[in-house]
């Protein structure tokens, strides 16, 4: 799900007040305008004044974007839902097929919400194979794994996905930070189709998972709970068989990732720089 809150977080100088509001009372409620003003200070530093926070809550009011409780105030839960929807419909737009559709011209910041680890790992190969976010002349892009990633509904077709995303981005390069037993070969396969792999275990300064290419970050938060379950299996695991055996005829547990695409050409620049240099090193 494409959410519009963590959107405001990551580029608060973009958003009004009202939507400074929203997210400030889709984290914490119910608040009085005195609360509500101070967290905009502190979370914000919007230079506004109190009667200037109070004139906005009253116009959410009287939009029925917040509802007052007494003294306080909250989101109005009809307006919540109404814009779950609206965004939805939105989230259709980009995810087109089952397949992420960057808009021509896109400027910002995408997140998409997955709750299958297939259908993340399958997602994110496809867009990468289609080059969306490649810079023109662009052989390559580059990325850290916690635990390297391979679908836990695995079927055949995946393996002709993995071979022409890497065709289509020769020289691909790959860091797996954490070394397990199914991470070792999900390496060798990443290495069978010319990948480039640093040694598995190589540390690097990242706590998520991170793709750069192009003018274009990736990048994948994974749940507690989710971490966990993947480092169960992988430490479980040894080959693609043991894989089959726990999901072949079974559903793959549910999962929490969020996967955040934004478009900044000199963060890509410098993370890409930042991930060279373990390769540069081994050489």
């Amino acid at each position: 799900m494409i959410n519009e809150l963590s959107l405001l977080r990551l580029h608060p100088e973009n958003a009004s007040t009202k939507q400074k509001i929203v997210d400030i009372l889709s984290n914490e409620w119910p608040l009085n305008a005195k609360e509500i003003h101070e967290k905009l200070q502190r979370f914000y530093t919007t230079e506004i004044s109190y009667q200037g926070t109070h004139k906005t809550i009253q116009e959410m009011g009287e939009d029925n974007i917040i509802e007052k409780k007494g003294a306080t105030y909250q989101l109005n839960l009809g307006w919540v839902q109404k814009s779950k929807r609206a965004l939805e419909e939105v989230e259709k737009k980009y995810l087109h097929g089952k397949k992420i559709k960057i808009p021509t011209g896109f400027e910002g910041t995408i997140e998409i919400n997955f709750d299958s680890y297939t259908e993340l790992c399958v997602q994110t190969a496809e867009l990468l194979l289609s080059r969306q976010l490649a810079s023109a002349g662009e052989k390559e892009f580059i990325c850290t794994l916690q635990y390297g990633w391979f679908p836990f509904k695995m079927n055949f077709a995946h393996f002709k996905l993995l071979a022409d995303m890497v065709v289509a981005n020769p020289g691909a390069k790959n860091i797996i930070r954490t070394k397990t037993p199914f991470g070792e070969w999900i390496r060798r396969q990443y290495n069978k189709i010319n990948a480039v792999s640093a040694p598995i275990g190589t540390k690097v300064d990242f706590d998520e998972d991170v793709f750069v290419q192009g003018d274009y970050i990736i990048q994948i938060k994974f749940a507690d709970e989710t971490k966990q379950l993947i480092e169960m299996y992988y430490k479980k695991w040894k080959d693609m068989e043991d894989c089959f055996k726990d999901f072949g005829l079974k559903p793959e547990p549910k999962i929490h990732a969020t996967m955040r695409i934004t478009k900044n050409p000199e963060m890509a620049k410098y993370l890409r720089k930042q991930l060279e240099k373990v390769f540069e090193a081994g050489k």
